[in-house]
């Protein structure tokens, strides 16, 4: 048994889901959290597409100072400037399957989330030594079923 778990841009989300139900995986838990990796929370602006509003969320556009209404998103800074805003929100999933299917698991994710960008994100693959679940007592692979 593997523990998987990927670090994801938040607008990937239900398509990693919705890609992860089609290969037959259903136990996925997602959380919210913050962090860097090699682009350093660094953003570019302007954002004419959205996809800044939708990575960061709005509520951190207006923490910064970067928009003035939440209704209205428009970016108040210079064109072509970067931005270093620290600790950047993401998904992180995770995920324990048996290991014959970990390889079609790190391959859909990488297929679903792979823009060729900073921030795309990472997968980690880590040895689970047990699995029981707690409603029969099931140990080892039938308790991931």
């Amino acid at each position: 048994m593997k523990e998987i778990i990927a670090i994801i841009r938040n607008e990937c989300v239900e398509p990693s889901k919705s890609a992860l139900e089609s290969i037959g995986i259903k136990g996925i838990t997602f959380s919210n959290v913050t962090g860097r990796g090699r682009q350093k929370g660094t953003i570019h602006i302007p954002d004419p597409e959205g996809t800044l509003r939708r990575r960061i969320g709005v509520h951190l556009l207006l923490q910064r100072g970067l928009i003035r209404d939440a209704d209205n998103p428009r970016f108040h800074v210079p064109v072509e400037k970067e931005l270093e805003l620290g600790f950047l929100p993401k998904r992180m999933l995770m995920m324990v399957a048996d290991d014959d299917d970990v390889p079609s698991i790190v391959q859909t994710l990488i297929r679903v989330n792979n823009s060729g960008h900073h921030g795309d994100g990472k997968i980690f693959i880590c040895p689970v030594a047990g699995a029981i679940r707690i409603r029969t007592g099931e140990q080892g692979n039938p308790a991931l079923s």
